[in-house]
């Protein structure tokens, strides 16, 4: 009875510190998530500037090639997104139509809510300001003057 006891006590021991553990990591997960969407999607260069910068151990000189590199990359990706985001809305909104068509009035309402709901955050999203604190904002510029010559 007494080792029943232990094991069981034991068992309870282990399994309450994986929860914990879990917990931690989805919890840390979404902290950062969390601290992205606080500070604004602006600072997505900052960040992985920052990464690089600590995981590589850049000198100064690769740090500000690099800055140059990341912020003249996101500036490309968010004209291509700009480019394709209309594109992207005709095929949401197609295969909505499609989906409607497949199911009950009940679920169409469901749908339609989840669709509104989703493209209210991202509104919302569009909306956000960029950081205060991305390197990029002078970058634009250097290129610009740089190629003028």
């Amino acid at each position: 009875m007494k080792k029943l006891r232990l094991w069981t006590g034991l068992l309870t021991l282990f399994l309450s510190g994986a929860l914990i553990g879990a917990m931690g990591v989805w919890m840390a997960g979404e902290h950062r998530i969390m601290d992205v969407l606080h500070r604004g999607k602006g600072d997505l260069p900052k960040i992985v500037i920052d990464e690089l910068t600590r995981e590589l151990d850049l000198s100064q000189a690769q740090k500000v090639r690099v800055t140059e590199i990341v912020c003249r990359a996101h500036g490309e990706l968010m004209d291509l997104r700009r480019r394709t985001q209309p594109e992207k809305k005709r095929i949401i909104e197609q295969s909505i139509l499609e989906m409607r068509a497949e199911l009950s009035p009940e679920q169409q309402k469901k749908l339609d809510a989840l669709h509104r709901k989703r493209e209210e955050r991202r509104a919302n999203w569009e909306r956000m300001p960029g950081g205060t604190t991305v390197p990029c904002q002078s970058i634009p510029q250097k290129q610009e003057s740089e190629n003028s010559k």
